[in-house]
């Protein structure tokens, strides 16, 4: 028997991992119904849709196997995710990784085995579909190839489950230590990591449901010049009070951050193309009328905002990462200042994007 060597980013992926939220969710019955067709296609006695989460193998779904976890150092699956293609077995004891396994010389006495590694939206493998037996059997390439299509079922399921998390429940799910680091300490709003976390979960979202995302980055006009006139205290009041206009006057599920500095970003699921510069212009003239925030004397300073504007079609989110859409956004907020300020620049991503182009 041979142990499985640990991945190279075996810290990256198990972070990933931890992030998904899906390892203490209750028993999926999208996740059974693949297990059960699994078993009828393939008329194999076991299956398993496992998860490999520190020194355990976690079996998310499972028929005719009776644990729910085994460790990790006797998986076969360990060995499964260090490759991308399938991992087939058709005797074990003839296999010098398996013959003295526990689980090959012992219950479930597995002697073949046929596991997909399965891969979340960032890339790293959290486990794999695999059918199992206690009998010596040979699989056929269209066999192997059914369980490849059964296995990409099983991502599009744990990448939907991913995305129907809401920010109450990421926030609740994040100790102390990793909420520290995606939020804003001075506004309470995201921060530039956690938008970037969020705005890839929103476009993996939309590519599976067929949805869209609309992307705005906001910039505070001649905020230089508030700084130097009023002093950084002044300043701060400012980026408070445009975090808590933002906040309040859009959908609760939708995002809020501050990119850096005096840049926000705005992520809003769901909006339409049409409605994409109305509502650029709806946050400029909130902030405008809004944002009260008084000098030394008493008097209201003038704050607007430049917003720079794209979005994101279902048919563009397999196409750009989340850094990309965002470059976008930020190249049409510089345009936006350069037109003046205090108003709205539209950058497409693609011809689905285009104001001109179909809705």
């Amino acid at each position: 028997m041979k142990i499985a060597p640990t991945p190279e980013d075996e810290a990256e992926r198990q972070r990933s991992l931890d992030s998904m939220g899906i390892l203490s969710t209750p028993r999926d019955p999208e996740l059974d119904r693949i297990t059960r067709l699994a078993e009828r296609i393939f008329k194999t006695e076991m299956v398993a849709i496992s998860l490999l989460d520190g020194d355990r193998q976690f079996l998310k779904s499972r028929v005719n196997l009776a644990v729910s976890e085994t460790p990790r150092d006797i998986s076969f699956c360990s060995h499964a995710i260090m490759h991308d293609a399938p991992l087939v077995v058709e005797n074990a004891m003839n296999d010098d990784r398996f013959n003295g396994n526990p689980l090959v010389v012992g219950a479930p006495h597995i002697r073949s085995y046929a596991g997909v590694p399965l891969s979340n939206s960032e890339g790293y493998k959290l486990g794999t579909l695999c059918i199992i037996d206690s009998k010596v059997r040979h699989f056929s390439d269209p066999e192997i190839e059914t369980l490849k299509d059964l296995a990409h079922w099983v991502e599009t399921v744990l990448a939907l489950r991913y995305t129907e998390r809401s920010q109450k429940q990421l926030l609740l799910d994040l100790d102390a230590a990793h909420r520290d680091v995606m939020i804003d300490g001075l506004t309470g709003v995201w921060n530039r990591r956690g938008l970037e976390e969020l705005l890839a979960r929103e476009m993996t979202s939309s590519r599976i449901k067929g949805g869209s995302v609309g992307v705005f980055m906001l910039d505070i006009d001649h905020f230089k010049q508030i700084n130097d006139t009023y002093g950084h205290l002044i300043g701060d009041k400012v980026i408070q009070g445009i975090a808590a206009i933002m906040s309040s006057s859009l959908r609760d599920h939708d995002i809020v951050g501050r990119f850096g500095g005096d840049e926000f970003v705005c992520v809003l699921p769901g909006l339409r193309l049409e409605q994409t510069l109305y509502l650029g212009y709806k946050l400029c003239d909130t902030v405008r009328d809004q944002c009260r925030v008084s000098d030394t004397n008493g008097d209201t300073i003038p704050i607007t905002v430049s917003v720079g504007a794209t979005w994101i079609s279902n048919e563009s989110t397999g196409l750009y990462e989340p850094h990309e859409v965002l470059r976008i956004a930020d190249e049409a907020l510089y345009e936006a200042k350069e037109n003046g300020r205090d108003t709205v620049s539209y950058h497409a991503l693609d011809r689905h994007g285009s104001l001109d182009g179909p809705k």
